[in-house]
């Protein structure tokens, strides 16, 4: 009867009890991590707020200037090869030799020998950029009309002086007059002028 007594406390003692959980005191364990709160603190803040960081970057850094052509175009935009840049440059040489031998009014010898250089050096450009991104570009097409121009040129100045020998100046079959050589020639010297001028500020 004791026995039996004895389990039926225990039964309505887990009873009350169960759910209640732990009701003594837990130990002060904050003074035992302390110095790993501390470390932490140590490692993860920052040696400046981000109103300095803002503020020292509106003091020494200076806004992009967007609405500067000059800087969106060599900045941001421009994307030229450096062997396009180097192909043109070469180019520009002999198109300032053209210039000069149009200016001096030299002889049919030098002006087509420097035709013939220019000739070549645009035909390379047309075949290796044709199908790139720079046959596009302003200066490209611009190489292909002043070919066209000094091919022409060239041919029309040899043609004419082949006919001197059998058509006079006065026939009016002669269309390679004095008069029509020096129109075509100054106005290839215009074209020359203007190509450098492009050659030299690419688009």
């Amino acid at each position: 009867m004791k026995k039996i007594l004895i389990i039926f406390s225990l039964f309505i003692i887990s009873i009350i009890t169960t759910g209640a959980g732990y009701v003594g005191t837990l130990p002060n364990i904050e003074a035992e991590f302390s110095y790993l709160k501390k470390e932490h603190s140590e490692k993860t803040t920052a040696p400046f707020s981000v109103e300095e960081l803002d503020k020292q970057n509106e003091e020494t850094l200076k806004p992009i200037p967007r609405d500067n052509d000059n800087y969106v175009d060599i900045i941001i935009k421009k994307d030229k090869t450096t062997k396009y840049l180097k192909d043109v440059n070469s180019i520009i040489l002999i198109l300032e030799k053209l210039r000069k031998c149009l200016n001096n009014e030299q002889d049919i010898q030098i002006f087509n020998a420097i035709s013939s250089n220019l000739i070549d050096h645009i035909e390379y450009v047309k075949q290796e950029y044709k199908d790139k991104p720079e046959s596009n570009y302003l200066s490209y097409n611009r190489l292909i009309l002043i070919s066209n121009q000094v091919r022409e040129t060239a041919s029309f100045r040899t043609q004419g002086l082949m006919a001197e020998k059998y058509l006079p100046y006065t026939s009016s079959n002669n269309i390679y007059t004095k008069e029509n050589l020096d129109n075509k020639l100054q106005n290839l010297l215009t074209n020359v002028n203007e190509t450098i001028f492009i050659l030299k500020n690419l688009e």
